[in-house]
């Protein structure tokens, strides 16, 4: 029991480290100044739709995860390149929230309205396009390894988007529901953590074991994602809740709830509109169900993957600063808390 308490102690700290480690961190100003001399055109809404999404704030989870990164394998300050491949991340994640609104047909985001809801459809769509392609000129200064791994995490999250056909529509399986969130998700986490140990020199096991941190932690991060869209509220979330329902998406908990049989589960692959009434009785069951803890037990195995794969990069690296390996262990405790 006293262990217990201890964890709980020792978790319910996570937000506040990690908001102080963001707040001390060097180089997120330069990278919010390179997205931004990023977002010039001469349309104007393909500056203020970009510059909107801004304004309703995020964690900078991608960009701030290669700066912890290649601080933790000893890099002493902030090259360039590092610079350039985290804004390009960032805004290659800029690009999937304005179509994740429009494929979710999303009214809100932060507590306001979505972009596409205030801008259109197509002017959303189009500022998207923009997005990449400026991620695409700051990623392509760089070597061939930079280059090829943006690439390959692009076509994951196009794929894994795509993958992601409703429940309705589509029979999924634990196994398309987690591949679906290593594409879709975890891809930009890889690309972070796996380009931050190229680019401060680092080859072979090294870049390998950062890979496999990034992923792992991606894949926890959109599994919590799964779960706080059934059990936090509007208020927290910044959009309603039940999006995952509504929607049939395959979401792992959407998963779970149909492969346990439960009748309720079933409006998941009904072929008719889901009613108000049968999304509040639906979000009800699942909040007392074992679906949720079974959810959350597949989320802390893969933060317990990443956490061993972030002990094997640190081992390995020659010059691991042992106090920044740490910070990337917040994020770990951040995740973990956040599934409490």
């Amino acid at each position: 029991m006293g262990g217990n308490t201890e964890k709980k102690s020792l978790l319910g700290t996570a937000k506040a480290r990690l908001k102080a480690v963001m707040s001390a961190m060097s180089g997120l100003d330069e990278i919010e100044a390179i997205i931004k001399d990023k977002l010039v055109s001469e349309s104007e809404l393909l500056c203020e739709i970009p510059h909107y999404l801004l304004t309703l704030g995020g964690k900078r989870m991608r960009p701030a995860l290669s700066l912890m990164t290649a601080r933790a394998l000893g890099a002493a300050t902030h090259p360039p390149p590092l610079l350039d491949v985290a804004a390009g991340i960032e805004l290659i994640h800029m690009a999937t929230l304005l179509d994740d609104d429009i494929i979710d047909r999303s009214p809100l985001r932060r507590h306001k309205a979505s972009p596409y809801v205030k801008y259109g459809v197509e002017s959303t769509l189009l500022s998207g396009d923009f997005l990449l392609v400026r991620a695409f000129s700051l990623c392509a200064r760089l070597d061939r390894f930079v280059i090829d791994a943006t690439e390959k995490a692009c076509i994951e999250l196009t794929e894994g988007e795509i993958m992601e056909a409703p429940l309705d529509k589509f029979s999924h399986t634990v196994e398309t529901s987690t591949t679906i969130a290593r594409k879709k998700t975890a891809a930009l986490f890889w690309l972070a953590t796996r380009t931050a140990a190229h680019l401060t020199g680092h080859s072979g096991e090294v870049v390998e074991h950062a890979s496999t941190f990034g992923e792992k932690l991606g894949i926890a991060f959109q599994i919590l994602d799964d779960i706080l869209d059934v059990t936090s509220t509007e208020d927290l979330l910044g959009k309603k809740s039940g999006i995952d329902i509504r929607e049939r998406k395959p979401s792992l908990v959407n998963v779970l709830w149909l492969r346990s049989g439960s009748p309720g589960a079933k409006i998941l692959t009904s072929p008719n509109p889901i009613t108000d009434a049968e999304l509040d009785a639906g979000l009800t069951e699942l909040r007392a169900s074992p679906v949720i803890d079974e959810a959350r037990a597949a989320a802390l195995r893969y933060t317990a993957e990443a956490a061993s794969a972030l002990d094997s990069m640190a081992r390995l690296a020659p010059n691991a600063d042992s106090a920044a390996v740490e910070h990337l262990r917040t994020l770990i405790d951040y995740t973990v808390e956040r599934m409490e």
